[in-house]
């Protein structure tokens, strides 16, 4: 895969090869061995339908030894990608950053220590993510998606929420 870009401190976006004739597409989604994936190792990959425009999962985070980076793609659809950088040795330590997604060629890595959600941008969006961590619900964190310390700038201001995602709170600074 091709790196396309970093985002912050360490989110890649990587473009796929493939080709596309008069049958359709071929793109390679995953190689192991490829030099910005070689550390990484699959553990669980989730598959989300979305039937509506303006559904927003997120802000998600593991935490502790349960942390996951997570490998996004958008299979049909389109979404704005956000994630939040919580690690406290990172020079971009509560930088937040957004990014479209639309193409299925096209991914992103985000590592561990980051918060990460999506808004749906299109009805029927499918979006495909790696996780190399098993998904523990014991260790999961939130933040509240329009929390004003990260000022995300979302794409829709009365998004579809989850009764989970609508009871996070504002992040702690004083326990971070």
């Amino acid at each position: 895969m091709e790196l396309t870009r970093t985002i912050l401190e360490d989110v890649k976006v990587l473009k796929s090869p493939g080709f596309q004739d008069q049958r359709g597409g071929f793109f390679k989604l995953f190689k192991g061995l490829d030099t910005h994936l070689d550390h990484y190792s699959i553990q669980q990959i989730n598959y989300v339908q979305n039937k509506q425009k303006g559904i927003l999962r997120g802000l998600h985070y593991q935490c502790a030894e349960f942390a996951e980076s997570k490998f996004f793609r958008v299979l049909k659809g389109r979404i704005q990608l956000a994630f939040i950088d919580l690690r406290l040795d990172s020079p971009s330590y509560l930088k937040s950053a957004t990014i479209i997604l639309e193409q299925a060629d096209i991914g992103v890595l985000v590592p561990r220590g980051f918060a990460t959600g999506y808004l749906t941008l299109e009805d029927e969006t499918d979006v495909l993510y790696y996780s190399d961590n098993i998904y523990h619900p014991d260790a999961e964190g939130g933040i509240r998606w329009n929390d004003p310390i990260f000022k995300i700038q979302w794409l829709s201001f009365n998004p579809n929420l989850s009764t989970k995602d609508q009871g996070w709170s504002d992040f702690d600074l004083q326990n971070s």
